[in-house]
C-alpha cells in the first residue's frame, strides 16, 4: 500500500485523529465534568477533543486482572473531574477475552472483561473512553515465534530485542502491524463503546537485523529510515481508518513523545494536518534538567501544531532520568508543578498513574495532587481556553539545526535553544517558539521580534522570509552560526542573512582553549565599546564574561562590544590582558527602519547554559528587551525565578505565573517551591478591551486592579507553587 504525502497530510499522521463532526452528548453525573454537553456553551462546531483540558490514566499490569477496584477507579477520576481516560487495552497481554490468535491473554483474567467493566463504569460517569494500545511490545510466546518470528526485533547475533520477562520489541516492517494490529482494532470497534485509539511506544526508529529488515539493508543508513518513514505512514493510514470504521467521531492517534530533540522522525512532516499532539516525557529528561520542561516541550509542541490540542503526560511517580520508581509516588511538588506548567503553556493536562490495585491499595499518595489540581483547574475551566498569545517574541526552533548541523563541538545542539529559553524565563519576557518550517507572514505577524539561537541551517526561502519580516517592521535576534548552512548542511560561504545584520564571515568559529598543562581554562572577554540598552546592567566594568565558542566576523569600529583574546589564569602572577581589545565584534547592533536587528558572534545562547554565567544571561536579556522596544504586553516584577505565560481567553485574558524559585530547580526534584512576596503585573490590553473582574485563580481570591486606558496594573501579594491573574472583560 503506498500514499502520497498530501494523502499522509489529510490523516493528521502520528497523533490523534478524528472527523470534526459534533460529538453526542453523554450521560452525567459529576457536577461541571465538561462531556459534550458541557462544550455547548463553547461552540457545538468543535469537536469533543478540541475543547477538553483534562485526562487521566491508570496504566494496567497483568495482575490487574484480578482487581476488584473498577468503581474505586472510576470515581477517583471523577472526582477529580478529568473529561477523558485513556484505558489499556495492552499489547503484550490482553485485558478482556480477546479472540485474535497470539493477543495473550492475563493469566489472572480467566475469562473477565476488565477493559469492558472500566469503560462501562467511565461512561456511567460521563467520561470518554479511549483504548490504549502498546504495539511495540508482545509476549514471546513459543507458538508465536514458531508461527510468525519476523513479529519481533532482533539483534544482529539472532537474539530478541527484550523489555521483560517473556515479552520483547516488535518490528515495524512486520505483518504484527500491518494485521495483528488492524485485527484488535476491529474487536474493539466491534464490542466497546470507545471514542478512539490511542497507540503508545509507536512510531519510534529501530535498530532491527530480522530477517526482513536485512534484506531492506542496514538500519543505520539513510535509505533504512527513509523505508521506515514510508512504512510508519502507510500503517498510520490503516490504522485510522480502521478506527473511524465505527464512528466518523472516533480518533486515532499514537505517539511522537515530546521535546527540543527529534526522535529520528520528522515531526514537521508528521503533523502537518494532525489534530493531536501527545508529548509523553512525562518528567524531566535527567537528574541534571530544569524544571520548566514540560511549559517547553508544550511551546515546542504547539509550534507543530499551531492552535490544534496538544496534551502533555505528567507522571505521578518517582524517575530519576532513566531510573524509575515506576509504582512508588513522586511525593514532590514536581507533578503539581508539571500539570500547572501545561495548564499554563496552553495544553492539556494528562495525569499518569501505574498499576490499577497498587495505585487503590498499596500507594495511594498520587491520589490527592492529582485530584486537588484536576479539579481546581475544573472549577476555572473558562480561564482555559485560549484564543491567542500575548507573547511579542518568539524563539525560532529549527529540527535541522539539531539533526544536520556539522556543530564545531561536541556537546549537545539543543544548548542554544535551552540557553535561549534560559534567559528568557530568568527576565520574565513572556516567548512562544515558532518552527523554522512556519515562516510565513501570517505565522509571524502577532509577533514584533523572532530570535534565532544558532538556526544554523536556513535555505534561500527562509530567509527570504525572514527579510520581508524585517522589511515590515519585525526585528531580529541572531546568535553564533545562524545562516551559514543551507538547509542540507552545506556551508555557505557568507551569512544567509549578513546583509539584514551588516556583517561579514571572516574565518571559521574560534574556541577558548588552554594548554594541556594549565590547571584552569582561559575563555574569551567582551569589551564594551559602546554604553546604552544593550550595556545596562554592567556600569562598573568594562568588560564582561564571554563565550567558549566565537565566530569571526570583519572588523568593525564602530561594534557595541568586541572581543578580548584570551589569556592565561593561572597563576595569578600572569593574569593580565596582554593585548588592547580587539577590532572583532562580539555584539553587532544596528536599526533599519523601524527594525531592530541584533547579532551575536558567539555561543552566547549555549555558552550561558553550559557555564552559567549571568553576564551572558543578561547581554541576551538586554538584546531582547531591546529589539522589542516597547511592545511586551505583560511584565512582572518582583523577586524570585518566574516563568511568564500570558493569553486572550474566551473570558478575558490570563496571565500565568510558574515559581521555579527553588533548591531544585536545575537537578532533582522540587521539594517546594519558596513563598514569593509581592509581584507587579503590568497588562497591556488590545483597544477596547476593559476589565470587570480580577482574580488570583489559585488562590481563589479576588484582586483589586487598576485600569488606565488600556493598561491594567495589579499587586500579586504573594505567588506560590504557581498562580493565575485572570481578568474578565
Amino acid at each position: 500500500m503506498s500514499m502520497t504525502r498530501r494523502d499522509f497530510a489529510r490523516l493528521g499522521a502520528g497523533i490523534w485523529m478524528a472527523t470534526t463532526a459534533e460529538a453526542q452528548p453523554l450521560a452525567r453525573t459529576i457536577p461541571e465534568a465538561r462531556s459534550a454537553d458541557a462544550q455547548q456553551a463553547h461552540g457545538s462546531s468543535q469537536p469533543w477533543y478540541r475543547t477538553i483540558k483534562r485526562i487521566g490514566q491508570t496504566n494496567f499490569n497483568e495482575m490487574d486482572a484480578k482487581s476488584n477496584k473498577v468503581d474505586v477507579w472510576a470515581d477517583y477520576w471523577a472526582s477529580a473531574r478529568v473529561q477523558a481516560v485513556a484505558l489499556s487495552v495492552s499489547g503484550p497481554v490482553a485485558f478482556y477475552p480477546s479472540k485474535v490468535p497470539f493477543f495473550h491473554h492475563s493469566p489472572y483474567l480467566e475469562g473477565r472483561d476488565l477493559f469492558g467493566e472500566c469503560v462501562h463504569a467511565a461512561k456511567k460517569r460521563g467520561i470518554r473512553v479511549y483504548a490504549r494500545m502498546s504495539p511495540d511490545i508482545q509476549w514471546t510466546d513459543p507458538q508465536l515465534l514458531e508461527t510468525h518470528p519476523l513479529w519481533f526485533r532482533h539483534n544482529q547475533d539472532g537474539s530478541l530485542q527484550s523489555s521483560a520477562p517473556n515479552i520483547a520489541f516488535t518490528c515495524t516492517m512486520s505483518e504484527h502491524y500491518s494485521k495483528q494490529q488492524p485485527a484488535i482494532i476491529h474487536e474493539l470497534n466491534a464490542n466497546y463503546d470507545i471514542d478512539g485509539v490511542y497507540m503508545n511506544g509507536w512510531p519510534t526508529i529501530q535498530v532491527c537485523y530480522c530477517d526482513n529488515c536485512k534484506e531492506i539493508g542496514d538500519p543505520h543508513s539513510a535509505a533504512y529510515r527513509a523505508m521506515l518513514m514510508n512504512r510508519v505512514e502507510e500503517l498510520i493510514n490503516l490504522y485510522k481508518a480502521t478506527v473511524l470504521e465505527k464512528s466518523p467521531d472516533n480518533f486515532y492517534s499514537c505517539n511522537l513523545g515530546g521535546g527540543l530533540k527529534e526522535s529520528g522522525l520528522e515531526q514537521w512532516r508528521l503533523t502537518r494536518d494532525a489534530l493531536w499532539y501527545t508529548a509523553d516525557n512525562q518528567s524531566r529528561s535527567g537528574v541534571v534538567a530544569p524544571i520548566w520542561q514540560d511549559a517547553q516541550q508544550v511551546k515546542f509542541a504547539r509550534a507543530l501544531m499551531g492552535d490544534r490540542p496538544v496534551a502533555a503526560v505528567t507522571a505521578s511517580y518517582g524517575r530519576a532520568g532513566q531510573i524509575m520508581w515506576r509504582q512508588v509516588t513522586d511525593t514532590t511538588a514536581e507533578p503539581t508543578c508539571r500539570m500547572a506548567q501545561t495548564a499554563a503553556a496552553g495544553g492539556i493536562v494528562w495525569y499518569h498513574w501505574l498499576g490499577l490495585e497498587q495505585g487503590f491499595q498499596e500507594d495511594r499518595r498520587w491520589q490527592a495532587p492529582g485530584r486537588d489540581f484536576l479539579s481546581w483547574h475544573a472549577k476555572n475551566d473558562a480561564h482555559f481556553h485560549n484564543k491567542r498569545s500575548l507573547s511579542k517574541v518568539a524563539i525560532v526552533a529549527s529540527s535541522r539545526s539539531v539533526t544536520a548541523y556539522k556543530a564545531p563541538y561536541p556537546e549537545d545542539r539543543t544548548d542554544h535553544l535551552e540557553g535561549m529559553y534560559a534567559a528568557l524565563v530568568e527576565a520574565r519576557i513572556p516567548f512562544d517558539f515558532v518552527h523554522d518550517e512556519d515562516l510565513n507572514a501570517k505565522r509571524l505577524a502577532g509577533y514584533s521580534a523572532l530570535i534565532l539561537p544558532n538556526v544554523a541551517l536556513l535555505s534561500d526561502a527562509q530567509t527570504q522570509a525572514l527579510e520581508q519580516y524585517v522589511q515590515t517592521g519585525g526585528s531580529l535576534l541572531a546568535t553564533f552560526q545562524t545562516g551559514l548552512f543551507d538547509e542540507h548542511g552545506t556551508p555557505r560561504s557568507d551569512f544567509a542573512l549578513g546583509k539584514l545584520f551588516g556583517i561579514q564571515k571572516a574565518g571559521e568559529p574560534v574556541r577558548s582553549s588552554s594548554q594541556k598543562t594549565d590547571p584552569i581554562g582561559a575563555i574569551h572577554l567582551q569589551s564594551i565599546r559602546k554604553r546604552g540598552p544593550l550595556s545596562e546592567g554592567f556600569e562598573e566594568t568594562t568588560w564582561i564574561a564571554g563565550p567558549v565558542w566565537r565566530q569571526p566576523i570583519a572588523p568593525s569600529a564602530d561594534a557595541d562590544m568586541t572581543f578580548i583574546k584570551p589569556y592565561p589564569v593561572y597563576p595569578p602572577e600572569a593574569v593580565y590582558q596582554r593585548e588592547v581589545p580587539s577590532d572583532l565584534p562580539s555584539i553587532v547592533a544596528r536599526e533599519a527602519g523601524s527594525s531592530r536587528l541584533v547579532y551575536m558572534a558567539g555561543d552566547m545562547d549555549s555558552s550561558f547554559w553550559r557555564l552559567d554565567h549571568p553576564d551572558l544571561g543578561r547581554q541576551i536579556a538586554n538584546a531582547v528587551r531591546w529589539i522589542l522596544k516597547d511592545s511586551n504586553a505583560v511584565d512582572v516584577s518582583g523577586d524570585g525565578l518566574i516563568e511568564v505565560i500570558a493569553w486572550e481567553t474566551e473570558s478575558g485574558f490570563a496571565v500565568h505565573m510558574l515559581n521555579y524559585t527553588g533548591a531544585n530547580a536545575y537537578r532533582g526534584h522540587m521539594r517546594k517551591p519558596a513563598t514569593l512576596t509581592e509581584q507587579q503585573v503590568r497588562v497591556v490590553l488590545p483597544n477596547g478591551a476593559r476589565i470587570r473582574k480580577a482574580s488570583l485563580l489559585y488562590k481563589g481570591e479576588s484582586a483589586k486592579f487598576t485600569q488606565n486606558g488600556n493598561i491594567v496594573t495589579i499587586t500579586v501579594p504573594t505567588v506560590g507553587l504557581y498562580e493565575v491573574l485572570g481578568l474578565e472583560v
